[in-house]
């Protein structure tokens, strides 16, 4: 390969992300949109050192806090759809972290309950999302943190919206 300054075998520096144009980077749900994402990356990767995923972690925290759960239920609270839900609980009851038994009163469903392990892995998680939660936020002053928290929670309890 030869670039224009003539050397041979060189990589081009990498090109900076292109600008947005206003339309999206001042459009408040795209933005949030990508806080979520950088948010749920610096989680999954924090995570990793103890073979876990920001969704394990929330469901872990979900059945240790609110045991025991349907797989239904689980997949309703964190909008996880049903094959990806499967995959998850697989996962996580190959690691030994949950137990799934008949539903005593539906057949067709299954209960989540967290194991000994399951509840241990979980307190871990937490801590470390704690410490992924600190950094990503670490732009902002307290005061800002706990005006985001509050607004995010006001467009979070609304009602949804009408089709």
């Amino acid at each position: 390969m030869v670039q224009a300054s003539g050397r041979r075998g060189r990589r081009p520096a990498a090109a900076a992300p292109a600008a947005l144009p206003p339309s999206m980077r001042d459009r408040v749900p795209f933005l949030l949109y990508r806080a979520a994402e950088e948010s749920h990356a610096l989680a999954n990767q924090m995570l990793a050192g103890m073979a876990l995923t920001a969704r394990q972690a929330g469901i872990l925290t979900m059945v240790t806090e609110l045991e025991p759960m349907t797989q239904k239920a689980l997949g309703d609270a964190l909008r996880i759809d049903r094959t990806t839900m499967v995959a998850l609980l697989d996962d996580l009851e190959d690691k030994g972290y949950v137990a799934r038994q008949r539903h005593p009163r539906d057949r067709r469903a299954f209960l989540v309950y967290p194991t000994d392990s399951g509840r241990a892995a979980k307190v871990a998680a937490v801590r470390i999302l704690d410490e992924q939660q600190r950094r990503f936020l670490a732009p902002l002053t307290p005061a800002e943190r706990g005006q985001l928290a509050a607004l995010l929670g006001r467009l979070h309890q609304r009602p949804a919206p009408a089709p």
